[in-house]
């Protein structure tokens, strides 16, 4: 066969793949456009026509900045440069549509340069991302408005928080209150007429229930004689500072020495503190007490 005959199934081939070709990029999914180096488009397919709502006569021809705003021109001049450069990195980018309405996309370059290698164009798919952008905005929206929901909550809670702290306060100092009146009252209004019935002529039945009526007073109100501070033992000036020495590990004599004392005056002082915080019959450490008390 020569080669005459074999020209025309050469450009039947051909004309068949144009064909085909044409036909995938007019019906492809997304938009493409072509731009010379000059930013004006060169060709958009029916689909860009359709995304952009322009015809294709108000399309080819034109420079393609004219469809974008300031900030997105912006986009496209730095994206250019990158073209220039046969850089090729996809970009989002917001078209402006006919009616006015904006046309959030991804951009999918692929630029071309002739044999001297200078840039003459570049080809781009356009993809519509418009629903998953409001979608994304929508999801953020929600993910703001439950932050904002959280961040109220919390901050109630710590109101709440706030207000039982200082519920729990006042019930501590109101308890603290009642023991100290309580402690008061067993000392100022009971405990002196149990000492004078002792000295009464008692016989050993009554005694004994005496010391058994005083040993349970003193059982009621020691639990709480530890958190009660040495004011409210119902102690002296002097005993006071013979008991914050007690605390501090120092011993009669060297009490005594401090405080230019007898040994017996610091000793009548320390038996008069036992008696008055209820511990004189009891195996207690005084010091021990004192240094557990405020």
């Amino acid at each position: 066969m020569s080669t005459e005959e074999l020209k025309p199934d050469r450009e039947h081939a051909l004309f068949t793949s144009e064909q085909r070709y044409r036909t995938l990029v007019e019906t492809m999914g997304d938009g493409l456009s072509e731009i010379d180096e000059n930013q004006v488009t060169t060709y958009a397919n029916d689909m860009l026509c359709l995304m952009w709502g322009r015809s294709r006569e108000e399309i080819i021809g034109k420079k393609v900045d004219q469809f974008l705003d300031d900030e997105n021109k912006k986009i496209l001049m730095d994206q250019l440069e990158k073209r220039r450069k046969g850089g090729r990195a996809p970009y989002e980018i917001v078209w402006v549509k006919k009616d006015g309405s904006r046309l959030h996309t991804i951009m999918t370059p692929t630029p071309y340069f002739d044999a001297d290698g200078n840039f003459k164009g570049s080809f781009a798919v356009i993809t519509d991302i418009s629903k998953q952008k409001k979608e994304k905005d929508l999801l953020e929206q929600r993910v703001k408005e439950r932050t904002i929901e959280l961040e109220n909550k919390t901050q109630s809670l710590e109101e709440v928080n706030t207000a039982l702290r200082v519920l729990l306060k006042k019930r501590e100092e109101d308890k603290t209150l009642l023991e100290e009146r309580m402690l008061l009252n067993v000392r100022e209004l009971v405990i002196p007429y149990i000492e004078r019935m002792r000295e009464s002529n008692l016989d050993d039945r009554q005694k004994g229930c005496l010391d058994i009526m005083e040993s349970t007073l003193n059982d009621i109100v020691s639990p709480f004689l530890h958190r009660l501070s040495l004011r409210f033992l119902n102690l002296t000036p002097s005993e006071i500072q013979v008991a914050n020495m007690v605390k501090f590990g120092k011993t009669t004599k060297e009490i005594a020495g401090i405080l230019n004392l007898s040994d017996k005056t610091v000793e009548f002082y320390r038996k008069s503190m036992r008696k008055k915080i209820g511990i004189t019959n009891q195996s207690v450490n005084l010091r021990t007490f004192l240094s557990s008390s405020k």
